[in-house]
């Protein structure tokens, strides 16, 4: 296992604590098998597209800027689960543009191991934090903006 793969699983991390916050706990198995799987299958493809990580990381900030301010849209996609399982293939995207030497299925296994992470401690510290937080949000939205910049900054 590369440093490298880490890496590029370590925005699944981040991202699924933000989602954590977010999302019913119903939710949490499949988004994290969907990490696993769209990671993996970007390693699969491993083709060279420099502007498709940074595309992927302005979307990923721009959501959770839209979240953190309130924007109308955002408040729309957070009824609406289905929103959620668009980001794990965007968040692939460092895995097709960076070339690694480890296997696909290695990248599927760490990511969705950092995704189930996430989603777990995301939910440790919710019930924990759960008294004085009046509104998931902001900690939410600046999860999101911390997972793209992770992703421009890696990729």
């Amino acid at each position: 296992m590369t440093l490298n793969l880490l890496w590029t699983s370590a925005d699944s991390l981040v991202a699924a604590f933000a989602l954590s916050v977010l999302v019913p706990w119903r939710h949490a198995l499949p988004l994290a098998l969907m990490f696993g799987l769209c990671d993996g299958l970007g390693s699969a493809l491993g083709v060279s597209l420099p502007f498709a990580g940074g595309l992927g990381a302005m979307l990923l900030m721009a959501s959770g800027a839209a979240l953190l301010v309130g924007l109308p849209i955002a408040q729309r996609l957070l009824t609406a689960p289905g929103w959620l399982y668009v980001l794990p293939p965007l968040l692939a995207i460092d895995n097709v543009v960076s070339r690694t030497s480890d296997l696909p299925a290695l990248a599927a296994l760490a990511s969705a191991i950092m995704a189930g992470l996430g989603f777990a401690s995301g939910a440790i510290v919710l019930n924990w934090w759960r008294a004085g937080l009046r509104d998931a949000r902001p900690p939410a939205a600046a999860c999101l903006i911390a997972a793209g910049s992770l992703l421009a900054w890696g990729g």
